[in-house]
C-alpha cells in the first residue's frame, strides 16, 4: 500500500474527507497539523479579547508583562 500526503484548505476539509470516504480502497489517517487552523487562530483571538474586556471591567486581574515574557 502506498501513502500520500495531501494539504487541503481548512474550509474544504470536511468535503474532501467525505469524498475520500466514498472510496473503499482509501484509508484516512489524520495527523495533527503543524500549525493552528484558521478556526483555532480566530478562537484564540476571541478568547484574548474576552479576557482583555474582563480585565478592563475589573472582573479579573491581569498579570505583569514580565511574568508573561518569562514564560516564553
Amino acid at each position: 500500500m502506498a501513502t500520500i500526503t495531501v494539504e487541503v484548505q481548512d474550509k474544504k476539509l470536511k468535503f474532501f474527507k467525505e469524498l475520500l470516504n466514498q472510496l473503499s480502497f482509501v484509508k484516512i489517517r489524520e495527523d495533527e497539523p503543524d500549525e493552528d487552523t484558521d478556526e483555532q487562530v480566530i478562537a484564540n483571538i476571541r478568547e484574548g479579547v474576552r479576557q482583555m474586556r474582563l480585565v478592563e471591567q475589573g472582573k479579573i486581574q491581569s498579570r505583569p508583562a514580565r511574568e508573561f515574557l518569562d514564560e516564553l
